[in-house]
């Protein structure tokens, strides 16, 4: 009878099965990419390097365009730390971005931690993440003195926010720096008006009518995500659990956002569900992604093999 060891690890092997499969169906992978894609599924732990066996936790997003895609993996700083170091190091870190990792490292001594890798753009970005709440008065002290935080520290201040729920950090070259934070509210409404309010401080301009409906049809447990480059606060975006895909696809619609057609499809191969939905503004652009879970890869038909072009939409 086949342990839980086995069952974790049979587990893993199949959602890197399924990841790889995937990228198949995103024309924005070039074949120049898959190196760095399977180099760093190659460097994410495998439960027996996990203490107890731990499974490790990954999510994965698309933009509804099908041309952005991000990979994320994450759980005990014990089995993830040493391989993201040997994954690092082939990346070819840079000492300065090294160094802020392990000065973060100390600080706020993380209890999750994992890296991503990401395409947009024609590029492969990369970096690590925090994903457990910190103290934000722990946080604070890494940010130098510059435009974008003083601007997160008057919404902490305003909004009484305390902690930060994820902290994350590209590296290379345009390396950025992103924190999500909670929004107040018991409902979804009122964390969707904050949302609204966040945008206005941060991007100048509140969110649109049609859009504050259409992402209050999901659940409360909404985020604000703040992107921030060269000491600029460069992307905006909220985060809602639990929207179905035709309310993806009526906010994408009103906010003039492509939708490929085949968006369903893929994301129904590479996960369950919906697990949440972005809409992000980042200069004059702006883009909706989709969350999921990866699952056990599912069998697909000859017309998932390729998928259109259609028009990029950077997040950053």
């Amino acid at each position: 009878m086949a342990s839980s060891l086995d069952f974790a690890l049979q587990r893993s092997l199949a959602i890197r099965l399924n990841l790889q499969i995937s990228l198949s169906s995103l024309p924005i992978v070039e074949e120049w990419m898959d190196i760095h894609l399977d180099r760093w599924l190659e460097h994410n732990p495998m439960p027996p390097d996990m203490p107890n066996g731990q499974e490790v936790s990954y999510s994965v997003m698309l933009g509804t365009d099908l041309r952005r895609m991000w990979w994320g993996a994450w759980g005990d700083p014990r089995g993830f730390v040493p391989r993201m170091a040997d994954y690092f190091k082939l990346c070819n870190i840079d000492k300065s971005d090294a160094a802020v990792l392990d000065q973060l490292g100390v600080a706020l001594e993380p209890t999750s931690v994992g890296s991503w890798i990401a395409v947009w753009g024609g590029k492969v970005v990369t970096g690590w993440h925090f994903t457990d709440p910190h103290p934000w008065t722990q946080v604070e002290p890494a940010f130098g003195t510059h435009e974008a935080k003083f601007q997160l520290k008057k919404w902490v201040e305003d909004h009484r926010v305390e902690r930060i729920e994820r902290f994350s950090q590209a590296i290379g070259e345009g390396a950025f720096s992103e924190l999500e934070l909670g929004l107040a509210g018991d409902t979804i409404m009122e964390q969707v008006e904050q949302a609204s309010a966040a945008f206005a401080h941060f991007t100048g301009a509140p969110l649109d009518d049609k859009l504050r409906r259409h992402l209050c049809s999901g659940q409360p447990g909404a985020g604000l995500v703040v992107r921030i480059r060269g000491g600029k606060v460069t992307r905006v975006a909220v985060t809602v659990p639990a929207l179905s895909l035709d309310a993806v696809e009526r906010l994408s619609t009103d906010a003039g956002c492509i939708v490929e057609g085949k968006l369903g499809r893929v994301c129904s191969a590479i996960g369950s569900g919906l697990a949440c939905v972005a809409y992000a503004r980042a200069g004059e652009r702006a883009g909706v992604d989709v969350f999921l879970e990866p699952t056990d890869a599912k069998p697909r038909g000859d017309d998932d093999a390729k998928a259109p072009d259609g028009a990029a939409e950077p997040p950053n």
